[in-house]
């Protein structure tokens, strides 16, 4: 059995993962993993320690971790069992919460309509078509990239969103990864592309006898 694996992108400055469950399974001993309040903390003092050109106004350290607990107790709701990653380059910026998962596949569903539907790379809700490109990752190949922008339901805001899907197989085993981030403020998305793209590139998918328990970086 396989599973997705991209736990080495937590190198990677601009991220922070959020746990799916408290505490976290195999860091029951990790302070910071024990609760949402004490991850929120000990990520909002590690970002402004890591802040070198600026110091944090007062208040400042608490008003990140209000900011970031209210991501950790809401963000994965948004798409349950997914694994959630917050873009967040700067203490003071809003975080940009980032989906990844495994899609198991339809049968007879072959690679090019799976991954099609998967970006909502034909959508016909959008309000100009979808930027479909080829996305080639260094684990799982080629894929497809599709931002669209689309006008929200419930807001009737134009939101943009963005998608990655590539077709994992190996042996008898077989699924779809796919990525996920949108939000309302193109420009937050279009700022971060390279930083996303440089993050799905470090998604892969590991044996079980190759998986290392999460750890904060």
């Amino acid at each position: 059995m396989s599973w997705l694996n991209v736990k080495h992108a937590m190198d990677l400055s601009p991220w922070i993962r959020i746990p799916l469950m408290w505490p976290e399974p195999g860091l029951e001993d990790v302070e910071e993993a024990q609760t949402p309040e004490a991850w929120a903390r000990y990520f909002a003092e590690g970002l402004w320690e890591d802040c070198a050109s600026e110091k944090p106004e007062p208040g400042e350290v608490d008003l990140l971790t209000d900011i970031l607990l209210m991501y950790a107790l809401r963000a994965p709701a948004a798409y349950p069992d997914f694994e959630v990653f917050l873009h967040l380059p700067h203490p003071r910026e809003i975080p940009l919460p980032v989906y990844v998962d495994l899609v198991e596949i339809e049968e007879d569903e072959d690679r090019e309509t799976a991954l099609r539907g998967l970006t909502h790379a034909d959508a016909g809700y959008t309000v100009e078509p979808p930027i479909v490109e080829d996305f080639r990752s260094p684990h799982l190949g080629a894929g497809l990239r599709v931002l669209r922008y689309y006008q929200d339901e419930d807001s009737n805001e134009v939101h943009v969103g963005l998608r990655y899907a590539w077709r994992y197989e190996k042996g008898t085993e077989a699924a779809d990864v796919l990525i996920i981030l949108a939000d309302p403020d193109a420009g937050r998305i279009l700022k971060a592309l390279d930083d996303v793209d440089e993050f799905a590139r470090t998604v892969r998918i590991s044996p079980d006898e190759e998986a290392d328990t999460w750890k904060s970086s």
